[in-house]
């Protein structure tokens, strides 16, 4: 580097979340409900055969699971449809040899 360069330093702001015993609670089940939800994304993905998957396809099984699973009906759409993206997300890096096949969560 030359003399005349100079580097800037950023500097970031760490806000610490405070968080109400009720809220950690409804936290904690959205979380366990997103595991569900992505291991029986697992299962269904695992299952079904290659020619009927597809995303939409996916969105419904979802959908539908969050309507008579009473432990899932906890969990937003959006974070639903998050577990989903991040479930396909984990396949095309596998298929394109970045990652390992997904498999359930623990």
């Amino acid at each position: 580097m030359s003399g005349s360069a100079s580097v800037q330093r950023q500097s970031g702001h760490r806000a610490r979340l405070v968080l109400s015993r009720e809220q950690v609670t409804a936290l904690d089940a959205q979380a366990h409900a997103a595991r569900a939800m992505w291991n029986l994304l697992h299962d269904w993905w695992t299952m079904t055969p290659k020619c009927r998957r597809s995303l939409e396809a996916a969105d419904a099984a979802i959908r539908q699971a969050r309507t008579d699973i009473d432990r899932l009906a906890i969990l937003p759409a959006q974070a639903a449809r998050a577990v989903l993206k991040t479930y396909v997300r984990a396949w095309i890096n596998c298929w394109e040899g970045r990652g390992v096949n997904p498999t359930t969560a623990r």
